[in-house]
């Protein structure tokens, strides 16, 4: 692969000194503890200024009593906070990284139970993803909340940090105010543009006059709204000239989305790489203040392309960054050994919407950087040989972790290719990132020289008589076999309706979702494809209970406009001669389904008879994975890493 160039040059432009191109932009992480930067969320961020980013923005931080959107989350409007902006700042200036701090208020976004404060908004709009009817602003109140802006400024400002950054993007409270959807307002706040872009303006200027003017001052605007009636790129080039013209700000962010399509924020796989970039260049066009991009930038020649085609000044890189803190320093040395983000969603966006801490699918360290951080795993104390059992993520990445620490391990695995259900998991285009992460494994295990043996079955005898004392079983799962009565209309597992190769038109087909998750969709996309009239019934209220928020109105919608139909709250009884007996489970009146095949999807049973025997025999073993409970990649690559370390 190409070594970026431009990617690692200095941006210097008044107050704006970055030793790259590269930012870690504001998201929230729900790791702060009693409003201040704890020690977890310290070492989050530490982590990516070691791995050479250029600026890290610390999530939206609280500037009123009515701000806070998480249980967790950042209170700058208390003095309190100051300490550990102090801390957090020098850490990143260690590694030559800028501190910035993003202040925030959500308006309408969020509910109320975390502030216990009524929500505040331009006016009484709800928004899209909250339950709540927020209150429209009294003048006292605009007033109120911008003398906030400017003290939690001037707090920040009392700290160590390099630079603040103002949030008016993403339905957040000036957005709202920018906003014709949200602002229904018939004073100086609201009506015409110039009214409406007022609130955002006045932000502006009170936040550089509490923070002063040595320092960064940026502003992250949407690109586009993403929505009919919305604000449109043309729209927000004007108004990136309008923040230009305070003369006050030294950057501008620019994203895009609102809580209409709040699933774009953070754009899922199935989204374009590089999505936002040209709303980033319609601006940069326009301004001469330094224009930062975001959006699915997560290889490093894409960045490259960014900053060489003239669509931005530097790049915003989250999620990659997540996934590989590192990111900087290996895209600008050996961009092939960057640990790829998958665009899931799943531990990072998904679990903001369910208040837990922000951790990753695909690096376990998230959020355990002490434990799990870079230069935390220590070399062998005596290197020795070890088998490793399934080429699936477990079975890879105990495989890799263990041969970085100098042991020389052999991975057997039964199939005739590498990767485990993430080979099936990933048969549609709009999953196909899904493989990054065991491809990328695969690679590793090649560059590390770890031997494997496929098409082998790793039978205890076999490792028994090549002298294998210890041992990582990986074996991962398989489908339980069906649970209700059938006969007559065949009954397939999901793999093996994703390899039922041919055509499928004219044929009825019927999923029967247990699980809520992908093990029934993607083999509903799959038939569609290939001609099928598929049904997906289930026993839960909606299809897709146990996907993340983002991932879940994907699905949704491709299959719907694919002509899937989803029956919700029905369970099967039976699969009979011509179809699936089916039963409502909120009023128990039956029905039935014609089929001509029926897919059940109905969850996976461990495949763990090996640890047992290996055991018996007075192996050391290790469990990972599914063969100890069939679940995620998460869960197969965080134990498939701590079984590596732990030999």
């Amino acid at each position: 692969m190409p070594i970026p160039t431009l990617l690692g040059s200095p941006l210097v432009r008044g107050r704006l000194e970055l030793k790259n191109r590269t930012v870690f932009p504001g998201h929230q992480t729900v790791m702060s503890r009693d409003g201040v930067v704890g020690d977890r969320m310290h070492r989050y961020y530490l982590e990516r200024a070691k791995g050479g980013v250029g600026a890290v923005v610390v999530e939206g931080v609280a500037v009123h009593p009515t701000a806070p959107k998480f249980p967790e989350y950042l209170l700058a409007y208390d003095e309190a906070i100051v300490p550990s902006l102090d801390r957090l700042a020098d850490g990143l200036h260690e590694h030559g990284c800028k501190a910035w701090v993003q202040l925030a208020h959500s308006g309408s976004r969020m509910g109320s139970l975390d502030t216990q404060h009524a929500l505040w908004a331009p006016s009484d709009v709800r928004s899209a993803i909250s339950p709540e009817i927020p209150h429209a602003m009294t003048e006292a109140e605009i007033e109120e909340l911008l003398d906030g802006y400017e003290a939690t400024a001037a707090v920040v400002a009392r700290s160590r940090v390099d630079g603040v950054e103002v949030h008016s993007a993403h339905e957040y409270l000036p957005a709202q105010f920018l906003s014709p959807v949200n602002n229904r307002r018939t004073d100086r706040w609201g009506g015409s543009p110039d009214n409406r872009i007022r609130f955002l303006l006045e932000a502006i200027r009170r936040v550089r006059a509490g923070f002063g003017d040595e320092r960064v001052v940026g502003v992250r605007l949407n690109g586009s709204d993403l929505r009919e009636d919305g604000l449109t790129s043309d729209d927000y080039v004007e108004v990136a000239r309008r923040v230009e013209a305070t003369g006050l700000v030294d950057y501008i962010s620019v994203t895009a989305g609102t809580s209409a399509h709040n699933e774009m924020i953070v754009p899922p796989m199935d989204v374009e790489h590089r999505v936002f970039v040209d709303l980033a260049a319609a601006i940069k066009k326009v301004v001469s203040t330094p224009v930062i991009a975001v959006g699915r930038i997560t290889h490093a020649a894409s960045a490259e392309r960014v900053l060489a085609d003239g669509s931005a000044d530097a790049v915003a890189v989250a999620r990659a960054q997540i996934a590989d803190p590192q990111w900087v320093i290996k895209s600008l040395t050996a961009p092939e050994t960057v640990r790829p983000c998958i665009g899931c969603n799943q531990g990072c966006f998904g679990n903001l919407y369910t208040n837990r801490a922000l951790t990753c699918t695909v690096n376990p360290a998230v959020g355990h950087e002490a434990e799990l951080g870079e230069g935390t795993e220590r070399p062998a104390a005596e290197p020795r040989r070890v088998a490793v059992v399934g080429g699936g993520p477990a079975g890879m990445e105990a495989a890799l972790t263990a041969a970085r620490r100098g042991h020389e391990v052999v991975l057997f695995e039964s199939a005739g290719r590498l990767g485990g259900q993430v080979v099936t998991a990933s048969a549609v285009e709009a999953r196909r990132e899904l493989a990054g992460i065991v491809e990328f494994q695969a690679a590793e295990l090649g560059r590390l020289g770890v031997e494997v043996r496929l098409g082998t079955e790793a039978t205890a005898d076999l490792l028994g008589d090549e002298g294998f004392g210890t041992v990582v079983v990986a074996t991962g799962s398989v489908p339980r076999p069906p649970s209700i009565p059938h006969a007559g209309t065949p009954v397939l597992t999901p793999e093996e309706a994703v390899a039922a190769d041919g055509d499928w038109t004219g044929r009825s087909v019927v999923v029967v979702d247990e699980v809520g998750h992908f093990p029934a969709y993607l083999p509903a996309e799959v038939l569609a494809d290939r001609g099928a009239r598929v049904v997906v019934a289930t026993p839960r209220l909606s299809a897709g209970a146990n996907l993340d928020s983002s991932t879940v109105v994907r699905m949704h919608r491709r299959l719907a406009r694919k002509g899937v139909e989803f029956l919700p709250h029905v369970a099967a009884v039976e699969v009979t001669a011509t179809g699936v007996a089916l039963r409502d489970t909120l009023t128990d009146v039956e029905l039935e389904r014609p089929a001509d095949a029926v897919v059940l999807a109905a969850g996976n049973r461990v495949r763990d008879r090996l640890t047992a025997e290996l055991a018996g025999r007075g192996v050391q073993v290790v469990a990972a994975g599914d063969c100890v409970a069939p679940r995620t990649i998460t869960e197969a690559v965080r134990e498939g890493q701590r079984a590596g370390r732990g030999l």
